[in-house]
């Protein structure tokens, strides 16, 4: 899954608040294998990339977690992004570690 969303600045410091506590929650996820946040504008430009075990894993905790929801939410009504992107592929091949294991190895 990736994840990519310029974020208005002026809402920045209301999204920042909430970074921690979702990535908490995220961290703790049954079916993660691998999450990763990554900045191209470190404030205001901000994406996600992570590796799941099923869809249903990952629906789980975007959907029905209720601290990743509070946020969709929060989201929504105000207006924190100026553009977003949320995109699923399907891993066909991998090579290598992050860490020292591969993320993709039976969880």
């Amino acid at each position: 899954m990736l994840t990519r969303a310029s974020i208005r600045l002026r809402r920045a410091p209301r999204f920042w608040r909430y970074v921690e506590p979702t990535s908490r929650a995220l961290a703790g996820t049954p079916g993660l294998r691998l999450a990763i946040g990554l900045g191209e504008l470190p404030l205001v430009r901000q994406a996600t990339f992570s590796v799941w075990e099923s869809v249903a894993a990952m629906q789980q905790y975007a959907y029905r977690d209720a601290r990743h929801r509070e946020v969709i939410q929060l989201t929504r009504r105000e207006g924190w992004y100026s553009e977003e992107l949320f995109a699923r592929f399907q891993i066909v091949n991998s090579t290598g570690t992050v860490d020292g294991s591969d993320p993709l190895a039976g969880g």
